[in-house]
């Protein structure tokens, strides 16, 4: 991708009025998501204030209260709660409306966490019967969970409107030389599917259909060094879900894709580009202990530093893909003035090796709280 080494000097960054922020903003989000860490840069951010993903408070099931999982959500489990915000295009709001409405909804206990999804649909149809086939050939929900936010050794759940299931766990993202691991198994996990119409019928319009998920918490840290399960009160994880929707058409009695048309993605918490595989842009869940509607979710302190370290990443991705190298000068690097002034948390210092490897570390303004690294491979932690 191309990428800009025009700079601007700081009294025109000054004077850039609030709805030339917004074109920027807007502009940066068509055009490449890689560029809106610089575009932020131009705009007045504050620490209070830098972006954030999507969130959603999971609330712990109450003494006596059971989820019974049969795919129609109908528990007071399910009820009492709200959804999430509805699905979006996975390269965000600005991009067309999805033509149906879905949206999820997530509970946990010591054991399992739970998820309900909702597809409103008029042409259910799936063919994919193998576990670990290939789901998303079909339309299809999928979670991907990152409970460390290290954006390694992350798990993907996919699930068509016949409850086949693929599960499978990514050492990391397939940009970085990752490879998926299909033989991952949840062993005591529990899915369900209704589906309000026939299934491959395209004489009868369907109305909808509801995935229902018990995901087991052990199987979901593994390879985690940092999250525990069950999660604590106030324990954060990185989260989202997909929906993969076919355009179709009744060809003799029976769904066929139509030609020449691609499948729609519309997510959760959007990507900014079509690739699910960027765990730092999925949405934030916060487990809480309290009674529901009890607890708001509360940005984590370390957030600054990880926005940095997202920051230094990519744009070292774009100076090594015109320089073919990486370099530890952040003058030549393309990057918000809160990250190089240092503004929320320590100015960025950067270890290149051998030119073509990199480790970033950012400190914090406040002494109690960890160090952030990152390196050339996304990996993101804390120590």
């Amino acid at each position: 991708m191309a990428a800009s080494t025009a700079k601007f000097p700081s009294f025109i960054k000054s004077k850039l009025s609030t709805k030339v922020c917004i074109v920027v903003f807007i502009l940066a989000i068509i055009f490449s998501q890689i560029r809106l860490v610089v575009m932020v840069g131009l705009c007045k951010v504050t620490c209070d204030t830098l972006p954030l993903p999507r969130t959603y408070v999971v609330y712990r099931l109450q003494p006596g209260e059971v989820i019974e999982v049969d795919g129609k959500l109908v528990d007071k489990a399910w009820t009492e709660i709200s959804p999430t915000e509805p699905f979006v295009d996975i390269q965000g709001k600005y991009f067309p409306k999805p033509r149906f409405e879905t949206w999820a909804k997530l509970r946990y206990d010591d054991t399992y966490l739970y998820i309900g999804g909702y597809l409103q649909e008029t042409d259910v149809f799936a063919n994919q019967t193998k576990h670990d086939s290939v789901v998303f050939k079909d339309n299809d929900f999928e979670v991907f969970t990152d409970p460390d936010g290290s954006t390694h050794w992350y798990k993907e759940f996919e699930i068509n409107a016949i409850n086949t299931t693929w599960d499978l766990i990514l050492n990391k993202p397939y940009i970085n030389g990752g490879s998926p691991n299909s033989g991952f198994e949840m062993p005591t996990m529990k899915s369900a599917i209704y589906v309000d119409g026939p299934v491959n019928n395209p004489l009868i319009n369907d109305s909808y259909w509801t995935v229902e998920l018990a995901l087991p918490l052990k199987d979901l840290v593994t390879n985690d060094s940092v999250a525990r399960a069950p999660p604590k009160n106030g324990d954060q994880w990185r989260i989202n879900f997909s929906r993969v929707e076919w355009h179709v058409r009744n060809v003799n009695g029976h769904y066929e894709k139509v030609p020449g048309l691609p499948e729609d993605n519309w997510v959760w918490s959007p990507q900014h580009v079509i690739n699910m595989h960027l765990p730092e842009r999925w949405g934030i869940i916060q487990f809480s202990t309290d009674k529901v509607n009890g607890s708001k979710f509360m940005r984590d302190p370390k957030w600054p530093m990880y926005s940095s370290l997202v920051a230094v990443y990519n744009a070292e991705k774009i100076f090594n893909a015109i320089a073919g190298y990486y370099t530890s000068n952040l003058t030549q690097l393309e990057l918000p003035s809160y990250v190089t002034e240092g503004l929320c948390a320590g100015k960025p210092q950067i270890t290149v090796i051998n030119n073509y490897n990199f480790n970033a570390t950012v400190k914090p303004l406040d002494s109690t709280l960890p160090t952030g690294h990152v390196r050339d491979d996304r990996y993101i932690w804390f120590s």
